[in-house]
């Protein structure tokens, strides 16, 4: 490219050298060299350059030797559609490794995975409120927090948390919250709009035959408990066997209890117009169906984040801790938090990485007052196991 004048490839200078010292973000790189006029391919060519130089100081020979000792193999357990599709094939070829990859669709299908024999596996996703079962149990394999020295990326208040003291066994990833997915197109006009009313009230009313969940069992009943003012994380069991009586009441209307992201799909194909559904999974559907829009009911909702672990017994671990040390980077983790549209729990891919249209977006970072509205899930207590059971299996049999 040829530059109008000296000064202009002087400032130039100036910003290539801050993003290769660190000095300023890419995102701020890109916003100087445009203003610049630097061209397209050159300002490509820059920010291929400054990920290589960033992955090289990031992987050493003595990892390198390592990983082909434990056998150049990886296997990853992970959610559905949770990853960039460049994430899996870039690991391979750095670290000179085969991943064998498969995913799995909730919680209850990675823990009853995992209590078959998941050391089959390497790495695995599970979510805060399922960790204290994993650890219980013995799922899972302290982490050795010399391999994972990226660890320091992390947002501070998604470490050293009361079901992981220490991080011992998990490191974060991603995290989200489970509220309501509508379609402008039909809920315009509700006067319900703003309230999980639109799922209970307007639902059977307006949209009888095209709600949706999720089939997650705590997330699905935290809805009637917020609809009804009461805590997502209520132990009460009145008012537990109360939200359960208004969603059995409400299930002739509800077109399916959806697995993993297939409510994506049907958000985008309008087989539903109102969903109880993650909230990456609405950004997904938006970016297909753009009538397609998250709800934050007044009443509130659920919060939550995904955590990366290593099965106990698993037959690749410096492997397998040499993957999660690289999804630390925070070029990785914003590739895998605009790929899955959940924000990430890596605070130098929020400074440095992610974009400011998704930074700002409320549907991806909530705002103050969002967070004001959500609770984080919590471990259900074994006393009260009984009662989820129960009204669970009444409900997926009304």
């Amino acid at each position: 490219m040829k530059m109008p004048h000296k000064e202009s490839r002087r400032k130039l200078d100036e910003s290539v050298a801050g993003l290769f010292e660190e000095r300023i973000s890419r995102r701020d790189f890109v916003r100087k060299a445009t203003a610049l006029g630097v061209s397209a391919v050159l300002l490509t060519d820059i920010l291929a350059l400054h990920k290589r130089a960033y992955a090289a100081e990031s992987v050493s020979a003595e990892t390198l030797e390592k990983i082909q000792k434990e056998g150049g193999e990886l296997f990853v357990y992970n959610w559905e559609e949770y990853i960039h599709p460049d994430t899996i094939p870039n690991f391979e070829k750095e670290f000179n490794v085969k991943v064998t990859y498969d995913t799995f669709p909730g919680n209850e299908a990675l823990l009853a995975k995992m209590q078959a024999g998941g050391a089959q596996y390497d790495v695995v996703f599970p979510t805060h409120n399922f960790v204290p079962i994993h650890v219980a149990q013995g799922l899972l394999a302290p982490l050795n927090h010399e391999n994972l020295p990226l660890l320091k990326n992390v947002t501070p208040k998604f470490l050293d948390t009361s079901f992981d003291p220490g991080n011992q066994y998990t490191i974060p990833y991603l995290w989200g919250m489970t509220a309501l997915a509508h379609n402008t197109k039909y809920t315009k006009d509700d006067p319900n709009m703003g309230s999980w009313a639109l799922m209970f009230e307007s639902g059977p009313a307006r949209y009888s035959g095209r709600l949706g969940f999720t089939d997650e069992r705590e997330e699905v009943i935290a809805t009637a408990l917020a609809y009804m003012g009461y805590s997502v994380n209520s132990r009460n069991k009145d008012e537990l066997l109360e939200a359960g009586e208004l969603l059995i009441k409400t299930k002739p209307h509800v077109k399916a209890f959806y697995p993993g992201a297939q409510e994506t799909k049907a958000l985008i194909q309008e087989d539903i117009v109102v969903g109880h559904e993650w909230n990456g999974e609405v950004v997904k559907a938006h970016r297909e169906n753009p009538a397609v829009e998250w709800l934050l009911p007044k009443e509130g909702g659920t919060a939550w984040f995904d955590n990366i672990a290593v099965p106990k017994g698993a037959p690749h671990k410096f492997t397998a801790e040499a993957f999660l040390n690289y999804l630390l980077r925070p070029d990785v983790a914003t590739a895998n938090s605009d790929e899955g549209g959940y924000a990430t729990t890596n605070k130098a891919a929020v400074d440095k990485y992610v974009p400011s249209e998704m930074a700002q977006d409320p549907a991806v970072y909530p705002t103050d007052s969002d967070l004001a509205r959500l609770e984080f899930l919590a471990v259900i207590p074994d006393d009260i196991l009984p009662v989820y059971d129960d009204i669970w299996t009444r409900l997926l049999a009304a």
